[in-house]
């Protein structure tokens, strides 16, 4: 486990090398313009900080870091809590068991806990949707799929999304996790590892979600992982929504790091 000042330490040596400064003016409180930082040079040293501490930082969110003190306790807590999930795994769901266990996840926390009737997606083995299934040791404790809208207008006109005409375009839909393992990270976990086995792989260039409208500016997803909240205000068959959405394309590798957030890991639509 890093302290903070080993840590800051780390930091100051790789913007030395990347900028040329000198370590001792690289603080806490300095910002990248103040050292000379351009975009390029921003994304090399985020290259460098992942290598350095095992951690992933998209591109869209170390863009949001502006100091060396903001992203000194964006790793910090990435290290921190990547360690509090050490015995779960995620598995592309492809069996009829795999789906029935999926099934019984989404029934406890969509309608017996939140009072939701869902439409069950196709199962596996259909064309244009991928199912994720995520275990402790041998016990399934969530899910979430990721279902191709590409030119699916309905769709996209109902919940009010415009996207080009040209873009591969895919959601995530029906994440949940039981409640005793909420804000332990494995939300971020399930978004990543679709990112890196579905949406990069199949060229996607956008992903959307609904999310309840109460949690999505606070969100993980807006605040660490890129995804921007769209207006208007969705009426759903959920509750009050908004459409969350992000450039794919735009991102680095992401890694499962299984930070844990202050979000809601329910998200049935």
């Amino acid at each position: 486990m890093y302290a903070k000042q080993e840590l800051l330490t780390g930091l100051q040596q790789i913007i030395s090398e990347h900028l040329g400064v000198r370590k001792e003016e690289v603080t806490e409180e300095s910002t990248w313009t103040q050292l000379g930082a351009d975009s390029l040079d921003r994304m090399e040293m985020s290259l460098a900080i992942e290598n350095a501490f095992n951690v992933g930082i998209p591109h869209m969110v170390g863009e949001r870091l502006n100091a060396v003190g903001e992203t000194v306790d964006h790793v910090l807590t990435l290290i921190a809590v990547g360690r509090d999930v050490p015995n779960i795994r995620i598995e592309l769901a492809t069996t009829n068991q795999q789906w029935a266990e999926m099934l019984g996840i989404r029934t406890q926390v969509f309608t017996i806990e939140q009072g939701f009737s869902f439409r069950p997606l196709p199962g596996p083995g259909e064309t244009g949707v991928w199912h994720f299934l995520v275990r402790d040791n041998h016990n399934t404790i969530g899910t979430l799929s990721v279902v191709d809208t590409t030119g699916d207008r309905q769709v996209h006109q109902r919940y009010r999304l415009r996207f080009a005409e040209h873009d591969r375009v895919a959601r995530y839909s029906q994440l949940a996790v039981l409640r005793p393992y909420r804000k332990r990270g494995i939300f971020k976990m399930l978004i990543d590892t679709a990112q890196s086995t579905v949406i990069r792989p199949n060229g996607f260039a956008v992903g959307w979600l609904l999310y309840p409208a109460a949690h999505a500016r606070s969100s993980m997803l807006t605040q660490c992982l890129g995804f921007t909240v769209q207006e208007p205000l969705l009426a759903t068959e959920f509750g009050s929504c908004h459409a969350l959405i992000r450039r794919e394309s735009s991102l680095g590798q992401l890694e499962a790091t299984g930070k844990s957030f202050p979000i809601v890991d329910t998200c049935p639509i």
